[in-house]
């Protein structure tokens, strides 16, 4: 709470340009306002301000410190991993592989076969191989192997994306 008194009354302590209504022209003779009623009395004179001591180490730049208080460093607040992410990878290349194997087993089997057939079994009658039936389930696992790994994918990234807004 503050009078109108102390508003308008000079300060010695600072220059004029930071008096009320004062610039540079405004000084302890001449007042802001001549009309008004203070203007007319003689104030006395405040006391000066102490001055501030002056540190000694201020010149050695080791002995600035911060004054703030220490705030934490930004850490990286990852989502927590999904703990089936690695099986799903694992589950893709275990397709993708059976289905590689079952494409390419008539090729690496069949030589076996035949030689196993003119030698041994000529008494026997003709067994269609085990490998004959995977030629219908390779693309199927090939399918599902490079399919799984780009839903893995897509999830993957979708996670990412959400993860750093």
């Amino acid at each position: 709470m503050s009078s109108d008194r102390l508003q308008s009354t000079y300060d010695p302590r600072y220059d004029g340009i930071y008096q009320r209504g004062g610039g540079a022209e405004t000084s302890p003779a001449s007042p802001a306002s001549p009309a008004s009623p203070a203007s007319h009395r003689v104030e006395p004179a405040a006391p000066q301000a102490p001055a501030l001591p002056v540190p000694e180490a201020a010149a050695d730049p080791s002995a600035i410190r911060e004054v703030v208080p220490e705030t934490p460093t930004r850490q990286d607040h990852r989502a927590p991993r999904n703990p089936y992410d690695r099986w799903v990878w694992i589950l893709a290349g275990v397709l993708v592989a059976s289905g590689m194997f079952f494409l390419l087993a008539p090729i690496l089997y069949e030589r076996q076969y035949l030689e196993a057939m003119n030698t041994a079994q000529t008494g026997g009658g003709y067994v269609n191989p085990w490998y004959n039936y995977t030629s219908l389930a390779a693309p199927v696992l090939l399918l599902l192997g490079v399919s799984t790994a780009v839903a893995q994918l897509f999830v993957l990234s979708i996670r990412h994306t959400l993860g750093h807004r």
